[in-house]
């Protein structure tokens, strides 16, 4: 706990949230027997080296309802997630999003 206090009061950066357009990824809605399944991809080279912490999909219903999954890479340059819904259909879906969080910008340009 203390170190987390002294991270903490340490100033340790703390990763930007930034949304991606469509061109940055893509999901898409099956419906099956006993469930729907949404599966979000983005191909991306970046990687913790190169300022990516993680990216983070939300989908919201029609009714309000939203979720939120981290992507997790399991090929190279491919991320991937996928939301399970038991209750509702595809046509429940009104979109998804995706964030990318990643490192402060270190300079400031013009």
């Amino acid at each position: 706990m203390l170190a987390l206090l002294t991270m903490l009061a340490c100033g340790e950066p703390q990763p930007e949230p930034i949304a991606l357009s469509r061109e940055y990824y893509s999901w898409t809605c099956k419906d099956y027997e006993d469930n729907s399944e949404i599966i979000v991809t983005s191909e991306t080279c970046e990687d913790r080296e190169s300022g990516l912490w993680y990216l983070v999909a939300e989908t919201q219903l029609y009714n309000g309802t939203r979720y939120k999954r981290h992507l997790t890479q399991e090929i190279e340059c491919y991320y991937e997630t996928n939301f399970i819904l038991i209750e509702d259909v595809c046509i429940s879906v009104e979109g998804v999003a995706l964030t990318a969080y990643v490192d402060s910008p270190t300079w400031f340009g013009n």
